[in-house]
């Protein structure tokens, strides 16, 4: 049983630092296609995953973006993670995988995206951090919209965590609580150093 569970939580570990890599990988999408980074694929995601970010970006011309430009880089992550949260989803239905461990990872894989999505549309909206700040910022009326986008998705999130097969739903049910929690408490002491700093 114990390496069972060992097994499921570096599983669980490579579907956080994928969800989360190619959140930040949305970000450099955009920051590329809009001339503030040379390129597309180097995004800088730490083993620990706090403290990740879309670099490099060059801030002169990141900062001489129209507004709607800089918002939408600062959606990049989110519309990412759906996109890949409805492929995960997309890939357990067409596949049906009955290798318990496939399942996990892509439950993860799929949860976890959704995850994020959550952590900053409610939580990165009703306390401004990190990219919510960014849009909202620019658009103060987004912060609402946000808001109710990211309870829809909750929605979701909840329904897809109680589809996850009986065998892992307590494990995947604990290891999202904790990201969410985790992401969210990350994002906002992150925030609070960096206004001491500046």
């Amino acid at each position: 049983h114990m390496g069972r569970w060992i097994l499921y939580s570096l599983l669980a570990y490579c579907a956080l630092y994928a969800a989360v890599w190619l959140h930040e990988l949305g970000h450099a999408l955009l920051n590329a296609r809009f001339g503030c980074r040379p390129g597309w694929s180097r995004v800088q995601v730490k083993p620990y995953v706090f403290f990740s970010n879309p670099g490099p970006v060059d801030l002169d011309k990141y900062r001489a973006l129209a507004p709607w430009q800089r918002t939408l880089a600062a959606y990049g992550g989110v519309i990412a993670n759906l996109l890949w949260a409805g492929a995960g989803g997309a890939l357990l239905l067409l596949l049906q995988p009955e290798n318990g461990y496939v399942q996990l990872f892509l439950w993860m894989f799929t949860t976890l995206h959704l995850a994020e999505i959550v952590s900053y549309l409610v939580v990165g909206s009703i306390y401004l951090v990190s990219d919510m700040a960014i849009a909202v910022q620019e658009y103060p009326r987004l912060r609402l919209p946000n808001i109710a986008a990211g309870l829809a998705v909750t929605a979701v999130y909840l329904w897809a965590l109680l589809r996850v097969p009986a065998d892992f739903r307590v494990f995947a049910a604990v290891w999202n609580l904790l990201t969410v929690l985790s992401m969210c408490a990350g994002r906002i002491v992150f925030s609070l150093l960096r206004g001491r700093a500046s």
